[in-house]
């Protein structure tokens, strides 16, 4: 658990560094408190002490990769002092959302709807009983898949007998480190979760996800105890980014008029 969280909280370190490529043009805009951030095809416009936790730019070109935020739990609120300790404890992870808006993944979208291995699309999977039926979350394990005669014998020569043991025990059984979740609207995955099991068999933290507009995806990062709340904390966010992402076009759309009402220079 310490393991996953530092890797989080290196992440999102590293996500708050936002002028990672100074030399390249800035498309981030700040101001009054909140910043106009173009990603891929669209734009939002964040407030800055509140929800926004930075802006990641590619090296290449200095345009958005990325944007993080985060948010209460479980009512999806901003980030305020009162609520300050209560998402960022001394040790551990704290209530919170850590939300990052993932540019360039249209081809992630390509099978994102599919039930039901959705992002895990080359993969098979077995359903077993949700705990969290309650919220319409369906709930799946990795298959480990057929073992023929003829991947045994290939095994032999690459892996060895034990490995050949292992994958003949294992053939057509769920594996046992992740446990998958699916909110399936209308015969299409709405929501896919990811969560690192613990040796109870519950979630103990977890990544959703879900599409946005052509290529973005967003993920959502939570710790399992919350799960009873995540199909709502997941609207309640979407919510939110369609009111920051109208807020980012209608800006976008204003700063174009206003450069072409100026006067052309002779």
């Amino acid at each position: 658990m310490k393991r996953i969280f530092g890797l989080a909280l290196a992440a999102l370190l590293t996500l708050s560094a936002c002028n990672r490529s100074p030399a390249l043009p800035n498309p981030v805009e700040s101001k009054d408190g909140v910043s106009y951030i173009p990603i891929d095809d669209t734009a939002f416009l964040i407030p800055d002490k509140t929800w926004l936790t930075g802006v990641s730019r590619k090296a290449t070109d200095g345009t958005v990769g990325h944007i993080g935020l985060h948010a209460t739990v479980p009512d999806v609120q901003p980030w305020s002092k009162a609520r300050h300790d209560e998402m960022y404890w001394p040790a551990g992870p704290g209530k919170k959302l850590v939300i990052r808006i993932e540019g360039g993944n249209a081809d992630n979208h390509v099978h994102f709807h599919e039930v039901p291995h959705s992002r895990e699309w080359v993969n098979q999977f077995i359903e077993e009983p949700s705990e969290q039926a309650a919220q319409g979350l369906r709930r799946f394990r990795k298959s480990w898949g057929a073992y023929s005669e003829e991947d045994a014998k290939e095994g032999l020569k690459k892996f060895g007998p034990e490995h050949v043991e292992r994958r003949r025990k294992n053939a057509n059984k769920p594996m046992m480190d992740t446990i998958y979740y699916e909110l399936i609207e209308n015969d299409r995955v709405k929501f896919f979760m990811r969560c690192h099991a613990s040796t109870g068999g519950l979630p103990e933290d977890c990544h959703l996800n879900y599409p946005w507009g052509k290529t973005l995806m967003i993920d959502v990062y939570f710790m399992g105890n919350d799960i009873g709340h995540i199909v709502s904390m997941a609207d309640k966010l979407s919510d939110k980014l369609r009111e920051f992402e109208a807020a980012g076009l209608a800006y976008r759309a204003m700063h174009l008029q206003s450069q072409q009402s100026q006067p052309s220079r002779p």
